[in-house]
């Protein structure tokens, strides 16, 4: 169809007399005759108000006279001396004429095209996440550009069913809700899909990192400890002088060790020591630190929010759990504290709060962990029911299944609520030790 009017618009250019223009001279019409030549105008989409799309016309006679120009749609088209504004989408008719004299008759071409509708993106359109079979039915809200009303459909009405705005789970599999904006003048029409698992039916496997290239990396992103750049496998650093970092050679296993040879006590310099940082996919040093003789302070950590062609991070749709494989040190397991936290640091700033170091507060969600063993156990942390967001950064309204779904995973922070300061191990050491096995992902 496109084609086909722009071959119109063409043709009707180059004639003398037809396509509802005037006529070519002859011998009643007192001038030699004479053409108008004007150049496709077609293509461009309506503005956007408060924006408006204009076209300046530039229709020649052969004769070398004046040209005008008239709208014969001002409904979709208005004409201006030789500007043509778009008014709406739809059939736009332009006449360019040259009124005659000095020895040459008038003369008219017609151009005429389609002004095509903006497609229409949806603005907002959250993904309720998993659901169980018969549960409580669930509220759907989009947005669109236009932002006009929405209507919901069920692609799988077998997995589930929608009426009006809500959303009922009904069999195991994957349910796909349609929202879709009938479209206006401005606006073609839009659609989008969300696709939430049901019952038994789990998403893929969203990963943070793989595996471990040595302390220093991860085999997606980047990994370091909580005190700077200076781990290396075996090695004591310069902010934890009793701290040790290892990966087994095949990279599978990560170890973080914090050891006291007196039982730790608040305030001590390294009371802290047991935890360690993870950066996610795409994340390097560059990333962390504005100046890499300045260890142990995230000055960069802003970066992350600014436009990159490769996103940094991970970003979570319906994936609703944290699965990681964690061990405990048997003395730290049989102290009167063995809780250890799990941190994630999202790429949400606010750019008014910083800390006494001028660097970018970013919202952290934030759990507890109460281990039954000490051994090798593989961990599934429900996000939006056990974690709750613990650094808000003086934002107002955070919802954490919104905060997941609108901003990236940059980092996952591992700490133990407290210092082993209760049982020493053979050698008289109080020790907290973590050690990660497997992958890190969200499902």
């Amino acid at each position: 169809m496109r084609f086909q009017l722009m071959a119109v618009g063409l043709a009707c250019a180059t004639l003398l007399a037809g396509c509802g223009g005037g006529g070519g001279g002859d011998s009643t019409s007192g001038g030699m005759q004479q053409s108008v030549s004007f150049p496709f105008i077609g293509g461009p989409m309506v503005g956007i108000p408060p924006n408006t799309t204009t076209i300046t016309l530039a229709a020649t006679a052969s004769g070398g006279g004046d040209v005008t120009y008239t709208s014969n749609t001002p409904d979709t088209c208005t004409v201006n001396g030789a500007t043509l504004t778009l008014v709406k989408a739809g059939e736009c008719s332009v006449n360019a004429n040259q009124a005659g004299g000095n020895g040459f008759a008038p003369a008219s071409a017609r151009q005429l095209f389609v002004i095509p509708k903006n497609p229409q993106a949806v603005t907002k359109f959250q993904n309720p996440g998993w659901q169980p079979v018969g549960g409580t039915p669930v509220q759907l809200s989009a947005t669109f550009e236009s932002g006009l009303p929405v209507t919901f459909s069920s692609k799988t009405p077998a997995v589930c069913s929608v009426s009006g705005e809500t959303m009922t789970p009904l069999a195991d599999g994957i349910c796909t809700v349609t929202a879709t904006q009938a479209g206006t003048d401005i606006y073609a029409v839009g659609t989008a899909d969300k696709n939430i698992p049901i019952g038994t039916e789990k998403p893929a496997k969203l990963n943070f990192l793989t595996g471990y290239k040595d302390s220093r990396g991860d085999n997606d992103g980047f990994a370091t400890t909580e005190g700077g750049r200076l781990g290396h496998p075996g090695n004591n650093m310069w902010w934890c002088l009793n701290c040790e970092e290892a990966v087994s050679n095949s990279g599978n296993t990560f170890t973080h060790t914090a050891s006291w040879d007196t039982p730790p006590h608040v305030g001590d310099w390294n009371y802290n020591a047991a935890l360690f940082t993870l950066f996610g996919p795409n994340i390097n040093g560059a990333d962390l630190w504005a100046d890499s003789n300045t260890f142990g302070y995230r000055a960069g950590i802003n970066a992350f929010t600014l436009p990159t062609a490769t996103p940094k991070g991970v970003q979570i749709e319906i994936e609703g759990a944290l699965n990681f494989n964690l061990a405990q040190n048997p003395e730290w397991f049989g102290s009167s504290d063995n809780t250890f936290n799990v941190e994630l640091f999202l790429g949400h700033f606010n750019p008014s709060q910083k800390d006494s170091e001028g660097h970018a507060c970013n919202v952290t969600l934030k759990t507890t962990v109460k281990p039954t063993t000490a051994a090798a156990t593989d961990y599934n942390l429900n996000l939006r029911n056990q974690f709750a967001i613990s650094e808000s950064c003086g934002l107002s309204g955070l919802d954490i299944w919104t905060e997941l779904q609108a901003y990236p995973v940059v980092e996952i922070k591992f700490s133990a609520a407290k210092s082993n300061s209760d049982v020493a191990n053979s050698a008289g050491k109080y020790v907290n030790q973590f050690t990660l096995t497997g992958p890190i992902y969200f499902q």
